[in-house]
């Protein structure tokens, strides 16, 4: 079996390590996202937030990128490995448990439950125990499952888009949802079922998860981060996608 590039770093040594300064840092996008996060096309990241930030990220860094897309589910231990993963952005550390580095909150977003206007229009979590929720695999809902309990009735889908068209085929009743990805669907007039206004689960400011064995320190990420939103650079970047 070919060594990978930690063992190689490692078989080689100091000069190994200097050598390495300029290999690309692997940035893992996960292949469940949908703009305004990123756009995968033909396996490739092309554009959104998770783009633009991780290029701004290694511009100022003065590193290349290699953007490395790969199913939700290997993207903690990808990291934790180090093989070929070094980084991912817009996520919680409670969605990624394990011994990972997490930079500073820096990117406002939350969770949100939408109902199709043919059903009544819940006016808490609670209403909705024991009903067809739709949630996307993988993809953990901490505030859901502890308001509703054994009432938490999942309908795994494998993207928003699959499950707004559950609720359109009437297959599903309501989703949780990203609040960034269905206000950027609705302002593009891409959501193909009639929805009551959203009920808000949660808020939260997401981060950037950073390996152990990241050819990157946790202080040289944050600094980065820091200058781009001192500079105006992120909220440049957010508001391209609004």
């Amino acid at each position: 079996m070919g060594l990978t590039r930690r063992h190689l770093l490692l078989a080689l040594g100091a000069p190994g390590l200097a050598a390495a300064a300029e290999a690309p840092l692997i940035v893992l996008v996960d292949s469940s996202v949908q703009m305004p996060q990123a756009l995968i096309r033909d396996g490739q990241v092309v554009d959104g937030l998770q783009h633009d930030i991780a290029v701004e990220l290694g511009r100022r860094l003065g590193r290349p990128l290699r953007f490395r897309v790969v199913p939700r589910r290997r993207v903690g231990p990808l990291l934790i490995a180090g093989d070929e993963a070094d980084l991912i952005c817009t996520y919680l550390p409670a969605w990624l448990p394990g011994p990972l580095q997490w930079s500073h909150p820096f990117l406002d977003d939350g969770e949100l439950l939408v109902t199709a206007r043919r059903h009544p229009a819940p006016l808490r979590l609670q209403d909705v125990a024991g009903q067809r929720i739709g949630t996307i695999a993988g993809f953990e809902y901490t505030q859901a499952a502890a308001a509703l309990g054994t009432g938490f009735k999942r309908d795994d889908g494998p993207s928003l888009e699959s499950l707004l068209r559950k609720l359109a085929l009437g297959r599903i009743d309501h989703a949780l949802v990203g609040q960034a990805s269905l206000e950027y669907l609705l302002r593009r007039g891409e959501v193909p079922v009639a929805l009551h206004p959203p009920l808000v689960v949660t808020h939260w400011r997401t981060s950037c998860a950073l390996s152990p064995h990241a050819p990157l320190t946790l202080v040289e990420l944050d600094a980065a981060l820091a200058a781009l939103q001192a500079d105006g650079t992120l909220a440049r970047i957010v508001d391209r996608y609004r």
